[in-house]
């Protein structure tokens, strides 16, 4: 067991011991990267669960976007046209809502697969 948890921290301190983790998503041809799809969930008894996704332009040029959140949240992005500069990253909030006792709050791939993006 021991030799076991000093392998594990090894590899977590060796620069490349651990595999690269593939993005959350792609979109317009895999120009477009979603890094992360993000979920926190605020304490009781206010328990707002936020969402956001961190996007990457792979591009050398400057790319322009549409996202639109179909799961039912409140303050959902406007879907007016969006822009990240060449090689740039943002951060786009895609709403909130109540925690409920019971229900999971969306993540990762179920996040992403609420999440609609068009590129121009």
């Amino acid at each position: 067991m021991r030799r076991l948890a000093f392998g594990a921290a090894l590899a977590v301190c060796l620069p490349g011991a651990a595999p690269a983790q593939e993005p959350a998503a792609t979109y317009c041809g895999g120009s477009l990267v979603a890094e992360r799809f993000e979920t926190q969930v605020g304490p009781p008894p206010r328990g707002l669960v936020t969402y956001s996704v961190v996007l990457r332009n792979g591009l050398d040029q400057d790319r322009s976007f549409v996202l639109v959140v179909t799961a039912t949240l409140f303050q959902r992005p406007s879907s007016a046209p969006r822009t990240i500069p060449a090689g740039g990253t943002t951060t786009v909030e895609l709403g909130y809502q109540a925690w409920q006792s019971g229900v999971a709050p969306l993540r990762g791939d179920r996040l992403a697969q609420v999440t609609r993006i068009s590129c121009r």
